[in-house]
């Protein structure tokens, strides 16, 4: 992931991680992040990285380096102890709103995605690495420009199960065989096995040695263990072996379109 500077905190953003906008040096503005006691940064590092290997669509993102004295100029960040140096990042996705506002105008107008295929896409990203969330309407983006529609795939801070994830908690979660929980909108897009098998066959063509480069380029100083590293690999290419399986066996859940 490419590494850019923040130069001016524009303030606190909506959501419940107390992430900040940070206007950075290559002229974006990013949702950031901040490392510390949860594992909050760590499943959005990670979780980004394995959406794009799986051709899901998501915002750019890059590790955004805080300075001191950009973080002394927020009394939020002095007040949460933020600590200098690298936090993720997501670009801010122009004209975008949540898939509930999107719900209610594309039931009144014959809008229409251009990637519809990302929506049972994202189930099969987040039955792979147990994102509990993503239930949630602002979990998800619609970015409307010149007259066409785009679905994004946004936070992936409850991955893993959730950010206070420990090596054990993981190792017990990755036989999980239910389905995490899913906006009905998205639940509706599924119409039978087919509808999974181009994500599905993507995520599984991700080779150990990707995840392991993914999980291992976790920035050191976000706290997580060399036990928890190896944890974290065996979870996703143990859960990436499953999920065909666990998509198989639940498809019935999509019947009434509704999780």
């Amino acid at each position: 992931m490419r590494v850019t500077r923040g130069v001016k905190d524009l303030g606190t953003n909506a959501g419940a991680t107390g992430s900040h906008i940070i206007e950075c040096e290559d002229g974006e503005r990013y949702a950031v992040k901040f490392a510390g006691r949860s594992k909050a940064a760590i499943n959005e590092f990670v979780g980004q990285i394995l959406a794009k290997e799986a051709g899901l669509p998501v915002p750019d993102s890059a590790l955004v380096h805080l300075s001191g004295e950009l973080v002394a100029t927020s009394a939020d960040m002095r007040y949460r102890s933020i600590a200098p140096g690298l936090h993720p990042g997501t670009v801010l996705v122009p004209n975008a709103f949540d898939l509930d506002r999107w719900q209610e105008l594309s039931s009144r107008t014959a809008a229409s995605l251009e990637n519809p295929d990302a929506l049972p896409g994202s189930i099969c990203h987040d039955n792979w690495i147990l994102t509990v969330d993503r239930d949630r309407a602002d979990n998800h983006l619609v970015q409307a420009a010149d007259g066409r529609f785009r679905y994004f795939m946004l936070d992936f801070t409850h991955g893993f199960a959730g950010p206070l994830w420990t090596a054990d908690s993981l190792e017990q979660a990755g036989y999980l065989r239910i389905l995490v929980p899913v906006h009905p909108l998205v639940a509706s897009s599924v119409a039978g096995q087919a509808s999974f098998e181009r994500t599905l066959a993507r995520i599984e063509s991700i080779s150990d040695s990707r995840i392991e480069e993914a999980v291992h380029s976790i920035p050191p100083a976000w706290g997580i263990s060399d036990e928890e590293i190896e944890c974290l690999v065996d979870f996703l290419e143990l859960r990436r072996g499953l999920l065909r399986g666990v998509l198989t066996s639940n498809l019935s859940s999509f019947s009434d379109s509704v999780l």
